[in-house]
């Protein structure tokens, strides 16, 4: 139940960016949410169809998306800032309208709802239409969830404790009113993959029913290939998990799972968890390591940096203490067992908020990209295959000249 005074200065304070939305050019524009730009969720994808990779980081200070465009050498340039609702959290990227062209599609935690944009195969991005959501969207997924060949999407209701899901027709559109998947509490971190085999896909979630030692899960819900999902397998984890992501860390062919925390202002201190997947949907925990005092606000990412054939994982730390923000990206190698073993340390930006992995400069080797929160920037770690990496490169998302 939220505290109902704080439910009243919200809605105030969105009526009065509604008011103030009124008098502007656009829906969006020129609107921000604070004095900061705060990027966080990064993308990638090749939006202008030129064969190089290029980003889309959400900039939820100033209620925007930032567009960079790859040069295929580890380069990048902001291009463009893509007007959101207010204080978009969560973003995704894949081709909605199946027109060759990826598009984009953002939650924004303040407006309750969900803006999708068209790509125009040229980098620029335009707003098709906005969906209603629920309960603080902060975390989406674009997959075809009921396999008719069409993308759908997945948006978690953290204050709802619920999923919703919005079917697809493959031109744009999406069912409205979504379905829903309740019992969830707080739900922050969603992932899909096939957990049991039988070509559908499935969702992890995790969820935070308290912030005690006792409240946390991972949960698992097994798709039917037409859009329902049933509540299967449910396993406690450390407190405040913020990210789940799914691998093969064993290379035995079943896909397992990495889960990561703790959320801000968390009493427990980082952590990483390895749960092994036994195909059919059920998991075992593998291995826990508490990093100790520490946040993470955003997600983790997988990928094999050494090209050892096992799967490793890199973890942005947020923050070390609830005053203090860090510089430190942590690299775990993988052991082939679902283990993980300490590699480098990397220094990026102040506050780094999600990591993704990406062959940026097209030699072959993974390479990292991560915003840095506090910094307003964004990092290009590129990696040489061996498992290190070289010092970062920062692009700012802040541009008074690019095009909105």
């Amino acid at each position: 139940m939220k505290n109902k005074n704080m439910k009243t200065l919200r809605i105030s304070v969105l009526t009065c960016c509604a008011l103030l939305a009124m008098f502007l050019t656009s829906a969006y524009g020129n609107h921000r949410t604070g004095e900061f730009a705060l990027p966080e969720l990064i993308v990638a994808g090749d939006f202008n169809n030129d064969g190089n990779l290029d980003l889309a980081v959400n900039v939820t200070g100033f209620d925007n998306v930032a567009i960079f465009l790859g040069d295929g050498r580890g380069g990048f340039s902001l291009a463009r800032h893509v007007a959101t609702d207010t204080l978009p959290k969560g973003l995704a990227v894949g081709d909605i309208d199946r027109d060759g062209h990826l598009d984009l599609v953002t939650a924004n935690d303040w407006g309750y709802d969900l803006n999708v944009y068209d790509g125009d195969g040229f980098g620029g991005f335009s707003d098709n239409r906005q969906l209603k959501g629920e309960g603080d969207p902060t975390r989406l997924l674009i997959k075809d969830f009921n396999n008719d060949g069409r993308l759908d999407i997945a948006v978690n209701a953290p204050s709802e404790d619920k999923i919703l899901l919005f079917l697809g027709d493959g031109k744009g559109n999406f069912a409205n009113p979504p379905d829903e998947l309740e019992d969830l509490p707080k739900d922050f971190g969603i992932a899909a993959g096939d957990f049991n085999r039988d070509g559908n896909l499935d969702i992890a979630a995790t969820t935070i029913a308290g912030r005690s030692a006792t409240g946390s899960n991972i949960v698992i819900l097994l798709g039917d290939g037409a859009g329902g999902f049933t509540m299967s397998w449910e396993n406690r984890v450390n407190p405040d998990p913020t990210s789940v992501q799914s691998g093969d860390l064993n290379n035995d062919g079943i896909l397992d799972l990495v889960v990561a925390g703790a959320l801000s202002e968390n009493k427990s201190g980082n952590f990483v968890a390895t749960l092994l997947g036994d195909g059919t949907g059920n998991f075992s925990p593998k291995q826990t390591i508490n990093l100790g005092a520490g946040e993470l606000e955003g997600e983790i990412t997988l990928g094999d940096f050494n090209e050892d054939g096992k799967l490793d994982v890199v973890y942005p730390v947020s923050g070390t203490q609830s005053a203090t923000k860090s510089t430190t990206i942590l690299v775990f190698f993988g052991d082939g067992s679902g283990g993980l073993v300490a590699g480098p340390v990397l220094t990026v930006g102040q506050e780094p908020h999600t990591v993704i992995t990406a062959d940026v400069n097209k030699d072959g080797h993974l390479d990292l990209v991560n915003s840095n929160r506090s910094d307003a920037t964004i990092s290009v770690l590129l990696g040489d295959g061996a498992g290190n990496f070289a010092a970062p490169t920062f692009f700012s998302v802040i541009c008074d000249t690019c095009l909105e």
